[in-house]
């Protein structure tokens, strides 16, 4: 894995993983409680932290069990500027003005 620190990543997915099981819990003692206010921002507030640890916990665990990619090659892009010429298909000088394809 190019770039990442395993052990961290490792840390932080075991972490999101238990934030998201105790949520789990306080989201069932939540929905099973009596209806009121109060129990409505508590089981927001748990559903948010519930489904935020989850992702995350997913995002990292794909990341960690992705099988590794090969280095890429990095594209050189040069900048069409006044000394570039424009050719034709028989790599002769052409004659075009501006705008698209050489139409005026």
């Amino acid at each position: 894995m190019d770039g990442i620190d395993v052990r961290r990543a490792r840390s932080w997915f075991w972490g999101l993983t238990l934030t998201a099981v105790a949520a789990m819990g306080g989201l069932y003692r939540e929905l099973h409680g009596t209806p009121g206010p109060v129990t409505g921002l508590l089981t927001l507030l748990t559903a948010l932290v519930l489904a935020a640890s989850a992702t995350q916990a997913a995002r990292i665990l794909a990341k960690l069990a992705a099988p590794p990619r090969p280095p890429t090659r990095r594209r050189v892009h040069r900048c069409r500027g006044a000394e570039t010429r424009r050719t034709g298909m028989d790599g002769a000088p052409t004659a075009a003005g501006p705008g698209r394809h050489g139409r005026r």
